[in-house]
C-alpha cells in the first residue's frame, strides 16, 4: 500500500514537471491562464488520409507546397485594354462608313467598300492588336482583372479578328 502511494506521488511529480516545462502563460485574451501542450486540437478525419487529424500532423498541412504559381500574364494591363478600346472604336467607325457605302450603292461592291474592308482587316490583324489580344487572353478567355464590359470588348475583338 505504501509503495502504491509512493508510485502515485512520483507519477504526479513527473507529470507536473513535464507540464511545467511545456507550459506557457498565455497573455491577454486568455486572461493569463496557464496553457499546456496537453491542449491539442483535433480536426477530425484521418491524418494519414490528408483529411485533417491533429493540427501539425502529417495530413493537416500536407498541401503546403504552392501549386498555384505566380503568373503575371494572367492579369490585364490597362494600356492593352485602352489600345483595344481605341482600335475597336476606329473599327466601329469604319464599319459605319462601310454600311453607309453599301446603302448608297444598293449592296453592290464598290472600290470604296473593298478599301474599307481591307482597312478593317489590316487594323484588326496588325501585330500590335494581336499582341494586345494575346496578353489579354489565356486559353481563349479574357484574363483576370477586367470588368464585364472589358471582357465583352475583348471577346468582340477576338470574334472580329477571327472573322477577318
Amino acid at each position: 500500500m505504501i509503495s502504491r502511494l509512493a508510485c502515485n506521488a512520483a507519477r504526479t511529480h513527473v507529470r507536473r514537471a513535464v507540464i511545467a516545462r511545456t507550459s506557457f502563460r498565455a497573455p491577454g485574451r486568455y486572461g493569463g491562464r496557464w496553457m499546456s501542450s496537453e491542449n491539442i486540437t483535433y480536426s477530425g478525419g484521418q491524418a494519414t488520409e490528408g483529411q485533417g487529424g491533429y493540427y501539425g500532423s502529417g495530413g493537416s498541412r500536407k498541401d503546403l507546397t504552392p501549386e498555384a504559381e505566380h503568373r503575371p500574364e494572367m492579369l490585364a494591363l490597362a494600356a492593352d485594354v485602352q489600345n483595344i478600346q481605341a482600335v475597336m472604336t476606329e473599327v466601329e467607325t469604319l464599319e459605319g462608313l462601310l454600311e453607309s457605302e453599301r446603302d448608297e450603292n444598293n449592296g453592290e461592291i464598290t472600290g470604296r467598300s473593298i478599301e474599307l474592308r481591307s482597312t478593317i482587316k489590316k487594323l484588326m490583324t496588325s501585330p500590335e492588336v494581336m499582341d494586345c489580344l494575346s496578353r489579354l487572353e489565356i486559353q481563349g478567355e479574357p484574363v483576370w482583372g477586367l470588368s464585364s464590359d472589358e471582357r465583352d470588348l475583348i471577346k468582340a475583338a477576338r470574334e472580329k479578328v477571327n472573322g477577318c
